[in-house]
């Protein structure tokens, strides 16, 4: 069940023709690995790679948009892995690429640090390495431009000769992918649940890790639906803000996550600009954030515990000074006068 109406992100190819360009992605830089790069295509990038698909799409209607492939065979996202992204060739250009919008395709070529042989230990290093690295590199992309970025949970993949296997991807690549992506307050993309060779073999190459010329175009086809939906809004009510409707919830302050704030309406009590990732998915973990919102000094707060507090105490004070006695000359009495003296109350 999908809650956006006309973006449908059924196992059903999503055809770019179904909805109007409702984001302007611009300069778009897809940062991955070889599903990224198009290893196996033959007519890798121009015609047939993910990203290249993705550039007819949007150019539908955004004739401006313009998509760079950045994705290199083999990297990983942790900075100290030997094949690292991060030493890669086509980092620093990325950066320099200033670009609007940043897909990031990495953690698939991480599973293979997951044997065996790994302690608890090793295996939980690993799992903090990707999600700090994952934040890391969304960080860095923000330094040269500020832009919209995707992540994506990696995609099915099963080949034992390359100890690339699904059950890392889905017990701990893509779980510490996701806290990343949690964290940092960005949008994420489900592949795993939108792209298998178990739903269709032809999306796949022979190895079952790269996708199929027909694979690359779906691919590109459920990262284009989830672009579409970089456009959900915060409603405000006086003091309550609202997410547009989800299946699950996470809000954020001044871009840092608000502990235990995961209900689709939140009370705030500070000025600021707030957000929220919305799940937009029931059966995905995808989740858009919405574009920031910005409480302003006149809007109707509610009041915080400092101010209650404030607003308390000077109503014990008027209190203290409403019930002062006076004589007839208007002169204050003792709380404890002459028992036969007339009182007299100011209103």
């Amino acid at each position: 069940m999908n809650m956006f109406g006309k973006i449908v992100l059924a196992a059903a190819a999503v055809s770019s023709a179904m909805v109007a360009s409702a984001f302007a992605a611009g300069k778009v830089a897809c940062v991955g690995n070889s599903i990224t790069y198009g290893y196996g295509i033959e007519s890798w990038p121009d015609q047939t790679s993910y990203p290249h698909h993705l550039q007819g799409m949007l150019r539908e209607n955004a004739p401006s948009d313009t998509v760079e492939n950045f994705g290199v065979s083999g990297l990983t996202v942790r900075k100290d892995d030997q094949a690292s992204y991060w030493k890669g060739y086509r980092f620093a250009p990325a950066i320099e690429f200033a670009a609007d919008t940043v897909i990031i395709e990495l953690g698939t070529n991480d599973s293979k640090s997951y044997t065996t042989w790994n302690t608890p230990e090793q295996d939980a290093a690993v799992d903090s390495a990707i999600t700090a690295d994952f934040e890391a590199l969304i960080d860095t992309f923000q330094v040269k431009s500020k832009p919209h970025v995707f992540i994506c949970l990696a995609p099915y993949v099963n080949n034992v000769e390359w100890n690339i296997l699904d059950t890392a991807v889905v017990k701990r690549v893509n779980p510490a992918i996701l806290r990343a992506g949690l964290e940092k307050g960005v949008n994420v993309i489900d592949l795993h649940s939108r792209f298998s060779a178990l739903e269709n073999p032809s999306w796949y190459l022979e190895d079952m890790v790269h996708p199929s010329v027909e694979g690359a175009k779906h691919l590109a086809e459920i990262v284009y639906a989830h672009l579409q939906m970089d456009t959900l809004l915060v409603t405000q009510d006086g003091s309550t803000l609202r997410a547009p409707k989800g299946f699950g919830y996470q809000w954020y302050k001044d871009g840092k996550l608000l502990d235990g704030e995961t209900l689709e309406t939140l009370e705030v009590s500070e000025v600021g600009e707030y957000k929220v990732s919305v799940k937009v998915d029931e059966k995905t973990l995808s989740r858009i954030v919405t574009a920031p919102l910005k409480v302003e000094k006149t809007t109707a707060l509610k009041p915080g515990a400092r101010e209650i507090a404030r607003e308390n105490s000077a109503g014990v004070a008027n209190m203290a000074k409403s019930v002062q006695r006076f004589d007839a000359q208007g002169r204050v009495l003792n709380a404890r006068g002459p028992s036969h003296q007339k009182v007299y109350r100011k209103r």
